[in-house]
């Protein structure tokens, strides 16, 4: 009896340490499964990675803007240069040389057609309709910069034969024209004269546009600083 129950015992002993070593063994599969697992690369992308990539992008290869592709800086400029020239023609204003209707506009682009030439062309001035012998007035406070007869056609860019003519120089930029006076003047170069001061007559001097064909008249005009020059620019835009 005592044999049987030693056999039992050992058997017993045997049977508990294989069942250990089988436990032992499926921990440590299980074990080295999650090791593989954690080794494992990650191909998958992440948040971080694409923040990487993102902070590499050589800033040579973004786009730029300019002043000039910005459609807002583009109005801007081209607003701020609008009030620009309302300013100036705001801050410069003339009085009418003489009281009359104006019997031919300022048109520096469309030709109008001159009678006395017969031929069209630009007119770089205004004719205020004004019967032999009225007084003509500046049309703003300045010096008499020339006077001088202009009885000749030349073939020019600038338009010549506008009879005697007196230029009074404003000291900002422009320059009034009168043209088309009777030849005793009330003015002398180099004086200096007020808004409304009687400079002059309207006459019957000029060759281009004569009175016989156009009617009587004064020939007026306006000129603005542009760079070195000065160029004719519509006065009526600057009459009170």
């Amino acid at each position: 009896m005592f044999i049987c129950l030693c056999i039992v015992a050992v058997a017993a002993v045997v049977i508990t340490r294989n069942n250990e070593r089988k436990i032992t063994n499926k921990l440590g599969d299980s074990k080295l499964t999650e090791e593989k697992k954690t080794n494992q690369p990650n191909n998958e992308p992440t948040l971080i990675e694409e923040k990487t990539k993102n902070n590499t992008v050589p800033a040579s290869n973004l786009p730029k803007q300019t002043s000039s592709n910005n459609p807002q800086n583009s109005n801007n400029n081209s607003n701020t240069t609008k009030k620009t020239e309302q300013s100036s023609v705001v801050s410069f204003k003339l009085i009418k040389p003489l009281e009359g209707q104006i019997v031919k506009p300022f048109d520096d682009t469309k030709p109008l057609f001159n009678k006395t030439l017969n031929q069209w062309e630009t007119h770089e001035g205004i004719d205020i309709e004004a019967d032999l012998g009225t007084e003509v007035k500046a049309a703003a406070d300045g010096k008499v910069l020339k006077i001088f007869k202009d009885d000749k056609i030349v073939n020019t860019i600038n338009k010549t034969g506008f009879g005697v003519t007196v230029i009074i120089d404003h000291g900002n930029g422009y320059q009034t024209v009168y043209c088309n006076l009777a030849e005793d003047l009330k003015v002398k170069e180099g004086q200096k004269v007020t808004k409304g001061q009687i400079i002059g007559v309207v006459g019957d001097t000029s060759v281009r546009e004569s009175v016989a064909i156009e009617g009587s008249h004064l020939h007026f005009m306006l000129l603005k600083k542009n760079g070195s020059e000065y160029v004719p620019v519509d006065p009526q835009k600057f009459l009170k």
